[in-house]
């Protein structure tokens, strides 16, 4: 019985799906940015993700910096994670539908871990701790996507507001792609 709080066992369902998709995509990221492999937080992701992802890279071999075993290994995921989730609330989905509700949620899911990195950037460069790894990572992820907008929206007496844009800019592509898709 689920209140209108929601089913548990689906929020569960989610965010353990979710959790391999942000890795899996991070990976993509981190490859496509040409992060810093030599960053032990980076290393972590590379030895979370190897054992998955070298089989599949064994038959999808990487295409200049795009790491298309990653990519399509997340992509999959999601799938996944939409039919479960549609599944265990008793919802039938046609393949039209699981193909909309996998972009949607990919779209979420990408531009998700672009805020929760750019935010956890911004709230660690208040603090002052810009050299450790965890940082260093953070900026491997969030510099390709903050630099475009910091070269539009330059510091303010001393103050980068370009976090505070793209977060808003995230929100708004959000909701513009969610009525799209889903109506």
């Amino acid at each position: 019985m689920s209140g209108s709080f929601g089913d548990p066992s689906v929020f569960l369902v989610r965010m353990l799906f979710e959790l391999v998709i942000f890795i899996a995509f991070a990976r993509y990221f981190l490859q496509l940015f040409r992060a810093n492999f030599y960053n032990p937080v980076t290393q972590a992701v590379v030895k979370i993700t190897d054992p998955v992802l070298n089989p599949i890279r064994a038959v999808l071999k990487p295409v200049g910096r795009h790491d298309l075993a990653s990519l399509v290994f997340a992509l999959v995921m999601v799938a996944l994670m939409v039919w479960a989730i549609t599944a265990m609330q008793g919802v039938g989905m046609s393949g039209t539908g699981l193909f909309l509700g996998t972009l949607y949620f990919a779209f979420l899911t990408v531009t998700n871990l672009f805020f929760w990195t750019v935010l956890l950037r911004a709230v660690a460069s208040w603090l002052g701790n810009e050299r450790s790894p965890g940082v260093a990572f953070l900026d491997d992820l969030t510099d390709p996507v903050v630099a475009p907008v910091r070269r539009v929206l330059p510091p303010i007496g001393g103050i980068d507001l370009s976090p505070l844009a793209v977060l808003l800019i995230i929100q708004v592509a959000q909701m513009v792609v969610g009525n799209l898709l889903m109506g």
